[in-house]
């Protein structure tokens, strides 16, 4: 099966996101965080945390390294890996010591198959919201990435919640996303990037070496079903909690 053209031209490996990360450093660009206004000469770095918090980890060390914030965001409903298990919630908390933001990363396909009421879709987010401000040091801004969005989701401004895909942050800047390893327009091209623009960099999708997306996801099923088996094993065989 030939790789999609962005496949063929754009590595998805740390080395590669470094060397972009150095691009637009060299292009002048501030980092910004979400609870900032938009602004000329500004970018919005942000990361859905779908697959794996290792890499998360892996690209937040790469940024702090550069002096770079940016903002990761936690999916409480991911069958690959659980915020609220030890280690993994170490990670997170790494990941905050190194100075990025840790927001939510909501999924409303776990709650509903069409549209929910406003008060609802609310009550949802502020619930995970406080789970998830268990894990972390600092108290949580509202600033809420949606998992797979829906339609209904994409440029609209909800009350009470800071969503990274309302116009002010989606439609009415420049927008970059690496989802599925499919650039939303092409690979970036830090000298064509508008003088605003949101990046959306998922860390599961990148790694040490060059690997497709389905591999990706698969080398991510089989890391957690190893985890799972080890963690029940030591729990209830072995006795170690006991």
């Amino acid at each position: 099966m030939s790789e999609p053209a962005e496949r063929q031209t754009f590595p998805f490996t740390f080395d590669r996101y470094g060397e972009l990360l150095d691009a637009i450093r060299a292009a002048d660009y501030e980092f910004r965080s979400f609870h900032d206004p938009p602004a000329a000469g500004g970018i919005l770095l942000r990361h859905d945390v779908d697959l794996s918090v290792v890499s998360a980890l892996r690209m937040a060390q790469a940024e702090a390294n550069r002096d770079i914030v940016s903002t990761y965001h936690v999916l409480l409903s991911s069958p690959l890996y659980n915020p609220f298990e030890a280690v993994t919630r170490d990670r997170i908390r790494e990941i905050e010591a190194l100075g990025h933001n840790v927001a939510l990363h909501f999924s409303t396909h776990a709650y509903w198959d069409e549209e929910p009421s406003q008060s609802a879709l609310a009550e949802r987010i502020y619930g995970e919201l406080r789970a998830l401000e268990s894990v972390v040091a600092d108290d949580l801004p509202p600033t809420v990435s949606f998992h797979i969005p829906p339609d209904w989701i994409l440029d609209r401004a909800l009350p009470n919640v800071r969503s990274t895909y309302a116009p002010r942050y989606f439609s009415d800047i420049g927008y970059v996303a690496d989802s599925g390893q499919r650039w939303r327009e092409e690979p970036p091209d830090v000298d064509a990037l508008p003088d605003r623009v949101q990046m959306l960099v998922h860390p599961g999708l990148w790694g040490a070496s060059d690997e497709g997306f389905e591999d990706r996801v698969e080398r991510a099923i089989e890391t957690a079903a190893s985890r799972a088996r080890d963690g029940a094993q030591a729990e209830f065989i072995q006795g170690v909690y006991s």
